[in-house]
């Protein structure tokens, strides 16, 4: 739980913190890992899970593939596949037309389809010969789209989906050529710690800057930032395509830029009083290319949407922890779920309470470990 302090900041980013370390724990004990494979549909027997169906979304090259990437002596979660293990065909399909594996609307079946003259292979695991027990990781906004029959079969998981909510989050990062005093926020409390701001304008109304991460990044000497500077927010979104509408997530990354771009323009003048004024922001104190001016050194830093069902952030709305349920509360007899949409100590988003969620997992399959922290806080 808070273990000293209500919020901690990472020292590193979180798929290095966290993912990388457990990836690498799980790998030493001998569990096997099958990247690139996409979950399509679990599929009921009676009470149990009887078939999980999934696509094999590409070859590789070798026999095994390593997904880290070394950044100063530190194992990192690369944002792209380390593409020298896929098979070279594949490959360069994939960096040609720039695709996102992890996307709910890719249009990769269709490319592999078209250039390779053949669907994608699909996957079939059978309980009794390739699993006995099922842990489902995916956050609960997957729930509909991986598990109709089982949302069908059972209300307690039904009454989950439908109540336990979770929303599209935005972001963007900046790096800067000036420390956050020389941008004119003075405001330091007295221990010294970098402030977490929310409240500001839409549609980024939470900062915070995480300069503690610029050791962890390798930059040329020449273009070393002074600081980082992470914005994010909740993203409305009326109505989700389907996942045929391959330009969505095209169209919702440009609305990020756009509303990133107004708010350093017209907005961050209240945060940073040295950086501009009212429609005027020193862009080149953004760390970019040379040969990049005014607002197009913007496009050298980093925004994303998270849209994308495994993506979005899981909320706390009221009345809605009830209907949150224990890891083997499914109603499915080989199902266990984990995440922090299930019931832990902190029915919050959050790492601890996925963390709580796993643990919670473990002693359900295996009766360890006996006492979990926090877990009856709330």
């Amino acid at each position: 739980a808070y273990q000293g302090g209500m919020m901690w900041k990472m020292q590193a980013g979180m798929g290095d913190t966290v993912f990388t370390p457990l990836y690498q724990v799980l790998k030493k004990r001998g569990v096997k890992v099958k990247f690139f494979h996409k979950v399509e549909e679990l599929i009921p027997d009676g009470d149990t899970i009887g078939e999980i169906r999934l696509t094999q979304q590409l070859s590789l090259s070798t026999p095994h593939y390593d997904p880290l990437v070394n950044v100063k002596g530190l194992d990192c979660w690369p944002s792209e596949p380390n593409y020298q293990y896929i098979a070279p065909a594949e490959a360069a399909l994939l960096q040609d037309n720039d695709i996102n594996l992890e996307s709910f609307w890719s249009n990769w079946p269709e490319l592999y389809q078209k250039k390779f003259n053949k669907p994608l292979p699909v996957v079939s695991l059978k309980q009794g010969v390739d699993f006995d027990q099922v842990v489902f990781g995916i956050s609960v906004a997957a729930l509909p789209h991986l598990c109709p029959k089982l949302l069908a079969q059972s209300p307690a998981l039904k009454a989950t989906s439908d109540n336990v909510k979770a929303v599209v989050t935005q972001a963007y990062q900046v790096w800067l050529t000036k420390t956050v005093e020389q941008l004119g926020w003075s405001d330091w409390p007295k221990d010294g710690q970098a402030p977490v701001l929310s409240g500001f304008t839409e549609p980024f109304d939470t900062w915070a800057p995480m300069d503690q991460l610029l050791p962890r990044e390798d930059w040329p000497p020449a273009m070393a930032p002074k600081n980082v500077s992470y914005f994010c927010s909740a993203m409305t979104i009326k109505a989700f395509p389907p996942p045929t509408d391959y330009s969505f997530p095209a169209t919702c990354a440009a609305r990020v830029k756009e509303g990133a771009i107004n708010q350093l323009g017209t907005q961050i003048y209240a945060l940073w009083p040295n950086a501009g004024t009212l429609n005027s922001f020193h862009w080149e104190w953004l760390v970019a290319e040379p040969d990049r001016s005014g607002e197009n050194r913007f496009d050298s830093q980093f925004w994303r949407a998270n849209i994308d069902p495994s993506e979005r952030y899981v909320l706390s709305l009221v009345g809605s922890s009830r209907y949150r349920l224990d890891t083997n509360g499914s109603g499915f007899k080989n199902l266990y779920l984990t995440g922090d949409w299930i019931k832990t100590g902190l029915n919050a988003g959050c790492v601890e309470a996925a963390t709580m969620a796993g643990m919670q997992t473990a002693r359900a399959i295996s009766g360890y470990p006996a006492v979990i922290r926090g877990e009856k806080d709330f």
